[in-house]
């Protein structure tokens, strides 16, 4: 009789980690389903290959090391112990740490977004801290850092999580949960069933575009004029939050016409504070300071919004000053949809549609994601949206986007450890002192291929890499490829290999997920419930390791503990690791086990905690910013030399900022990701793989037309920067002027006789191959993956 265990498990392939019931059948792991009891119960096509990812043939499964040299084909890989991996992973390390400093390692892994990294992310970042390296690579530029990281500058907060059970209307921009989060795309369903509004902003018509009330076909690349055109629509129709505005954004704060920065107390007074503020207070017709930490210096203030008024320097001299909200109408106003939809490729009664829709079907919430961050004007996009968003009111209100209650649990990433002084020689920070390099485990791969490649400004020479493929998942591949060749040492550790791991100088093999033993503290986060905002799981181990894999957490663990840094690890035991992460939370690994399905902490979600008392000062939390207010005039934008609000800038390539391209390459290229595959991976896997056969470009059947190129064809793809080879798909929602693709084709699938594509040949299908890594945005470092320029030709 067949031994059948169901297990009580989530899945963490990517960020939904949906609650599921994994079924193991005579020890052997057979099927995944959703968990209907779990809070965070749903599943993707994915999730439910599970089984046939942990058997694949290509599994990595026994730690290897190479011994031919790097610029062969073939790297003459060889099956090695673990003892003998790891002890020479210890020994590369330290010699280079010892010869170049610990900055000259480089740490990294795999997003999130597709891959188990939230098991060990956060003790990978400790890891490098405490080696001393400031430096972890990572793809949180491309996807997610303005969302996450840069609205900060805005609201103190990375953008809280919508609310769509109790929303009367939702917006999506540049997202698409179908494909990228299965338990969202569950939730905005059910709020549609309800009656909850939908728009969506996105190039390519996916299904729920199809099914929105109103669905918005921007140019890509154009997102922060469209954004600045919603502005004016609310600000012209007076359908924006004038009590909020006034009370909770820095909006009435005056700018200095002279030097377009604030005018502080300072400029008043010489005894003045430089980071108190001044407003012109209606009816008394005279500048009123405001301190972020005492509030006005009068009672009863009433700031103006719009206006040009005289003050009086401590100086003598007068200046011109306006509120910063009449600055960003100004700037909105040269948006307004019927002048910026040649802009957009979105009509004006469209826009003004969206507008309406999103201010007066309240609560509204929004959700952006990767078709908003892969643009060379990503941050001030972001700013423009979260102004469009802030503008409304709603912050933090039930059914808008709310910072949920999240289980307690002590921070792990070790930033204390990092040695004085080295968080300065972040790659990268210099340039973007705002951007990712700003943050722990921000490093981008162009400013890593550089330092390897020209020593500057240091000397890079070893790499440890936890999943991730560079190759494929960045830009400028080839120069990649120069930068992995040239590395001293170069180990990398995956659940099988790819092209980045071909230049390793020793493989780690990975258990996959459903073999490894794993604690979370949060479901929350990007689109969580608020009671899974505060539920916490212990993920048992479905199946032993498969060969001989280990668990990514165990071997940073052991390698902690090898490189001398074991007192910061516990001593190696993971256990006690876990137990001192999770004890806030009141919740013990105990009763987690013994509650496979997970528990709930006692947190509770309670609503507008900015205004808030203190019991300490007495007055308002306020939000966690310089200003203490929503920051429509991003005031640490002016020391960094960035507009300090919202401002529209042409892509380098682009229709608009060069005309003259257009004759060579007249077609936008932008790219979208597939419900089967998650990036670069799983086109091995044989039931997605039969989905999705060949790598393809959609194009509108007129443009298809003009080209003699029919359905179904092998086509070039060519830009600035390369060529690669797809097939034509046509799709008539598309702008004839666009085309869009799917990153990430190199694998082959053997069990259905499905070929392999070079990432590094012009007969490829890697569309990073023809994205260099050049005029990316100024602040966040984010490259333009989804608004460069191309043309489309019949091969041969």
């Amino acid at each position: 009789m067949m031994a059948v265990e169901e297990i009580h498990t989530y899945c963490p392939m990517c960020v939904a980690q949906c609650g599921v019931v994994a079924v193991v059948e005579d020890g052997r792991f057979t099927k995944v389903r959703p968990d209907s009891a779990h809070l965070n119960g749903g599943i993707c096509v994915k999730g439910s290959a599970a089984p046939e990812m942990v058997y694949s043939p290509d599994r990595l499964l026994s730690p290897m090391k190479r011994t031919r040299p790097k610029g062969e084909p073939d790297p003459g890989w060889v099956p090695i112990s673990w003892e003998e991996a790891l002890d020479t992973v210890v020994s590369r390390l330290s010699q280079i740490r010892e010869r170049y400093g610990a900055e000259a390692v480089i740490f990294g892994r795999a997003t999130p977004s597709g891959s188990a990294s939230s098991d060990f992310q956060e003790w990978l970042l400790r890891l490098a801290n405490a080696f001393g390296s400031p430096n972890v690579m990572s793809t949180v530029h491309i996807c997610t850092w303005n969302v996450l990281f840069g609205s900060k500058h805005t609201f103190g907060t990375p953008t809280p999580p919508p609310d769509y059970e109790n929303a009367r209307c939702i917006l999506l921009w540049g997202a698409n949960p179908l494909a990228t989060f299965p338990t969202s795309a569950q939730r905005i369903t059910r709020a549609r069933a309800r009656g909850t509004k939908l728009i969506v902003i996105d190039p390519r018509q996916h299904r729920l575009a199809r099914e929105a009330d109103c669905w918005l076909r921007v140019r890509p690349g154009s997102d922060c004029a469209l954004a600045l055109g919603m502005i004016h629509v609310l600000l012209e129709e007076k359908l924006y939050d004038e009590s909020f505005v006034r009370e909770w954004t820095n909006g009435p704060f005056l700018v200095r016409e002279d030097t377009q920065r604030l005018l502080t107390a300072q400029d008043l007074s010489e005894s003045g504070a430089p980071d108190s503020f001044v407003v012109w207070a209606s009816g008394r017709d005279a500048p009123v300071v405001y301190d972020p930490e005492t509030g006005y210096a009068e009672k009863g203030v009433k700031p103006e919004l719009v206006g040009t008024f005289a003050c009086r320097l401590a100086s003598g001299a007068q200046v011109s000053c306006r509120p910063a909200f009449a600055l960003l109408a100004d700037i909105a106003a040269r948006y307004a949809p019927e002048q910026s939809e040649d802009v957009t490729w979105v009509p004006a009664d469209t826009v003004r549609r969206a507008a309406r829709l999103f201010a007066t079907e309240r609560p509204s919430c929004y959700f952006t994601w990767a078709g908003l961050e892969m643009h060379s004007n990503a941050m001030q996009t972001n700013r423009a949206v979260s102004c469009v968003y802030a503008l409304t009111g709603q912050f933090d209100e039930p059914g808008s986007n709310v910072l949920t209650a999240m289980t307690p649990s002590r921070p792990i990433i070790g930033q204390e450890l990092l040695p004085k002084g080295k968080a300065d020689l972040r790659l990268g920070l210099a340039n973007h002192p705002l951007g990712p390099p700003s943050d722990p485990g921000s490093v981008q791969a162009a400013g890593v291929y550089d330092a390897i490649l020209t020593g500057r400004p240091y000397a890079v020479k070893g790499m440890v890499l936890f999943g991730s493929d560079p190759l494929l998942g960045h830009g400028d591949a080839v120069r990649g490829k120069q930068a992995l060749e040239a590395l001293d040492f170069y180990v990398h550790m995956d659940l099988w290999t790819n092209p980045s791991a071909s230049f390793a100088d020793v493989l780690l093999p990975a258990s996959s997920a459903w073999e490894s033993e794993a604690l979370k503290t949060t479901f929350g986060g990007k689109g969580g419930t608020k009671d899974a905002a505060g539920w916490a799981q212990m993920r048992k181990a479905v199946v032993p390791p498969v060969g001989d894999t280990r668990p990514d957490l165990a071997v940073i663990f052991d390698l902690a503990c090898r490189l001398g840094l074991g007192e910061h690890f516990f001593g190696g035991d993971m256990e006690a690791a876990w137990s001192h992460q999770l004890e806030p939370s009141g919740l013990t690994l105990q009763q987690l086990r013994a509650h496979p399905i997970g528990m709930k902490a006692a947190v509770a979600t309670h609503h507008r905690k900015y205004a808030s008392i203190d019991a300490k000062s007495g007055r308002p939390r306020g939000f966690p910013t310089p200003s203490r207010k929503v920051e429509l005039y991003a005031s640490r934008f002016v020391g960094a030399g960035y507009d300090p609000l919202p401002t529209h800038s042409e892509p380098a390539e682009s229709p608009i900022s060069a005309p003259e391209l257009t004759q060579d390459y007249p077609l936008v290229l932008t790219s979208f990701r597939l419900l089967q595959f998650v990036d670069e991976q799983h086109r091995n896997i044989p039931r997605l793989r039969n989905a999705v056969r060949e790598p393809f470009v959609e194009i509108h059947p007129d443009t298809a037309a003009g080209l003699s190129v029919l359905d179904g064809e092998w086509v070039n793809v060519e830009t600035v920067g390369g060529k690669i080879r797809l097939k034509a798909r046509y799709n008539s929602a598309l702008h004839p002027k666009v085309v869009c693709a799917v990153a990430g084709w190199w694998q082959s699938c053997r069990e259905l006789g499905l070929p392999a594509y070079d990432p590094l040949a012009s007969k490829g299908a890697n569309i990073n191959l023809i994205i260099p890594n050049t005029h990316i945005d100024p602040i966040s470092a984010s490259v333009p993956h989804r608004s460069r320029m191309c043309r489309v030709s019949k091969e041969g």
